[in-house]
């Protein structure tokens, strides 16, 4: 069953997701995987978060995911990759499976006859079993070009999708970069503009390394990360 418009295709496309989402949020994520770079600094020591993963499932297809709890540790395992660079590691706490909410008002967002808000959105997620306090990701099939992921400050919660902007489930690719950037905004950082050298903050570039952190980056996040708490919580 159709539920919107065409997915978009082309850079300009994914900016528009991308210019959506900030417009709801401001913070969105988008665009492939590349590589990561180091970070050095005196504050060397790993810090581990704990984080509930929370898949949802509906009748709704873009609302129902597919991903196996195998397949979930897969993604983690190259989202953990990437913020090796600032030595945090997100540890699954637990994952738990949930009905999405509120599917016919998701799917008037897909079709645009619906903004897609902040509030539209995350009118779709269980909130009954946050892990509180801490950190909760929700998965899903598919955002369906209206942004790359979203980070909810008020909740706080990252919701994210198996599917890319692009249509593509590359789980250790974009899937894992796209919620690498989400836990980034969780982690008090910021998007930045796009530079040759790439950065895993700033979204729909062209870029070399689309997972690379700046050192100062890498200690802001540390710093929120000290705190025990997402930022916004």
């Amino acid at each position: 069953m159709s539920y919107g418009k065409p997915r978009p295709t082309g850079r300009h496309q994914l900016l528009r997701a991308c210019a959506l989402g900030a417009a709801a949020l401001g913070l969105s994520a988008c665009s492939d995987d590349a590589g990561s770079g180091p970070i050095s600094g005196p504050d060397s020591e790993r810090i581990t978060l704990s984080v509930r993963v929370h898949l949802l499932s509906s009748e709704l297809v873009p609302l129902n995911t597919t991903l196996t709890d195998d397949e979930v540790g897969v993604m983690f395992a190259r989202l953990n990759e990437v913020w090796q660079q600032a030595d945090i590691t997100w540890d699954i706490e637990s994952i738990v499976r949930e009905a999405a909410l509120n599917a016919d008002g998701f799917a008037l967002v897909l079709s645009g006859q619906l903004p897609a808000s902040s509030q539209n959105v995350a009118s779709i997620l269980p909130l009954g079993r946050l892990l509180s306090g801490m950190w909760n990701v929700f998965l899903i099939q598919d955002l369906g070009g209206i942004a790359g992921g979203f980070y909810f400050p008020g909740i706080p919660a990252t919701l994210s999708a198996e599917i890319d902007p692009f249509g593509q489930r590359e789980l250790t690719g974009s899937a894992a970069r796209i919620l690498a950037h989400e836990l980034g905004h969780s982690l008090s950082l910021a998007h930045v503009p796009c530079t040759p050298e790439g950065n895993l903050m700033a979204a729909g570039c062209d870029s070399q390394d689309r997972t690379r952190l700046t050192a100062t980056q890498g200690q802001a996040a540390r710093q929120q990360a000290r705190r025990g708490e997402p930022f916004g919580s």
